[in-house]
């Protein structure tokens, strides 16, 4: 998968994992669908399940503040959902 930063490379990790039997059922699958290794699927899905987390945004006028109040909270939520 290609990354928004040119300079990351593909570096190899060992894990050990726990899944499911359906899950690893499903994902050797997809594997054999796809003509690709488990290896290669898990490290897809986990390329996708974050690579929008790599923000091109100026955070600088974004506060957080220390604490909130509840009905802050409330607030700011519903602040949100209206746009």
């Amino acid at each position: 998968m290609k990354s928004i930063n040119s300079h990351n490379e593909y570096i190899p990790l060992r894990i050990n994992i726990s899944l499911r039997r359906d899950t690893l059922r499903l994902i050797s699958e997809m594997a054999n669908d796809m003509g690709i290794s488990i290896d290669e699927v898990l490290s897809f899905l986990a390329e996708d399940s974050v690579i929008d987390l790599e923000i091109d945004e100026d955070l600088k006028d974004i506060r957080i503040p220390s604490s909130c109040s509840l009905e802050e909270l409330r607030n700011i939520i519903e602040e949100r959902k209206s746009f």
